[in-house]
């Protein structure tokens, strides 16, 4: 019996280390107290001062994600946006993955400046709770427009995905009362340096004629270089210009970065509403990095209101014998079309 007892409380003992997921506070490029989520063959890591994701790669692999040396370790000032030479706001572009939580183009009436970003979501310091398996990591409540983020990350026990269950919560009065009720979104921006290409699937039913959408400021530039094969629209980033498509696509979006594909997992809903003009996936490219991006349904909220929006990642390493753009994107497609989910 004593046998027994001794070898049940060193099964027990062994549980952590047979669920195979390691969640530990690290220094990461100057941030303290940084969340590093590891399972053995992936880590991301999570920095709350700033608000999100800024590490996720294979363990001994180049970081997929996109930041800027020049504000490693940096934090906003007192919790408020920089301000430039001008006495405007700056953006402080950390790069890494972050949510937003209104159309673009609303920014002006809802915040009062069209840009940066409202910085309760880009940039503010975060609220961090250490998981099993992951973090959840909550945002300040807007000044402008009253809501706050709550993101869920966890990570599988094995292989590469990434669960991100990501909420909107409003929990006070716009700012700004003349724009009730207020329609809010929750808009994924995750950064990757700059990929040989992104492609994700074209919806058959498109209401867009092209069944894509280049957007205006560089039109000419997205449309050279976007092309479709089938049913995948393939968009590779400018030397010049930056550029940006959008399409009404479900379930998935992917860049290739080297030998390294990110995909990022969604649902479109096709009986709701979405912004910018019925977008649900878009892909920015500028000279420093790409964006991949991911939109949910547009939803008025009331205060005690809120909306999920539940994505995730994988990374799927490629084989070196794949010596063409194509060959590489056809393995990855290949590769999703196999999957049951």
């Amino acid at each position: 019996m004593q046998l027994l007892k001794s070898c049940l409380l060193l099964c027990l003992l062994a549980l952590p280390a047979i669920a195979g997921v390691k969640v530990e506070k690290v220094d990461y490029l100057g941030w303290k107290d940084a969340i590093e989520i590891n399972n053995g063959e992936v880590k991301l890591i999570v920095v709350p001062a700033i608000g999100r994701i800024m590490h996720y790669s294979y363990l001994n692999g180049d970081n997929i994600l996109w930041s800027d040396p020049q504000f490693h370790g940096k934090v906003l000032p007192k919790g408020m946006p920089n301000i430039d030479e001008e006495g405007n706001f700056a953006w402080t572009n950390f790069g890494g993955d972050k949510v937003w939580p209104n159309e673009q183009s609303e920014f002006e009436k809802i915040n009062g400046h069209s840009w940066p970003p409202d910085h309760a979501f880009d940039g503010a310091v975060h609220e961090a709770k250490l998981l099993a398996d992951g973090v959840v990591i909550t945002g300040p409540v807007s000044e402008y427009n009253g809501a706050r983020s709550v993101r869920e990350i966890r990570m599988a026990v094995e292989g590469t995905r990434v669960d991100i269950v990501q909420h909107v919560e409003k929990v006070a009065e716009l700012a700004n009362a003349d724009i009730e009720p207020l329609r809010y979104t929750i808009w994924n921006v995750t950064q990757i340096r700059p990929p040989e290409q992104t492609f994700y699937p074209l919806n058959p039913h498109s209401h867009f004629d092209m069944r894509y959408f280049p957007f205006g400021f560089a039109e000419s530039a997205a449309m050279r270089n976007f092309t479709i094969k089938g049913d995948i629209g393939i968009f590779v980033p400018d030397p010049v210009d930056a550029q940006k498509t959008g399409a009404d696509s479900d379930r998935w979006l992917a860049g290739i970065v080297g030998d390294v594909a990110m995909v990022e997992f969604f649902r479109r809903d096709a009986t709701r509403r979405y912004p910018d003009g019925g977008l649900s996936a878009e892909v920015y490219t500028c000279a420093d990095y790409t964006e991949l991006e991911l939109l949910s349904p547009w939803v008025y909220l009331q205060v005690g209101g809120g909306l999920t929006h539940p994505i995730a990642w994988e990374l799927q390493r490629l084989p070196k014998d794949l010596d063409t753009p194509d060959a590489r994107r056809q393995a990855v497609v290949e590769w999703l079309a196999a999957r049951a989910d």
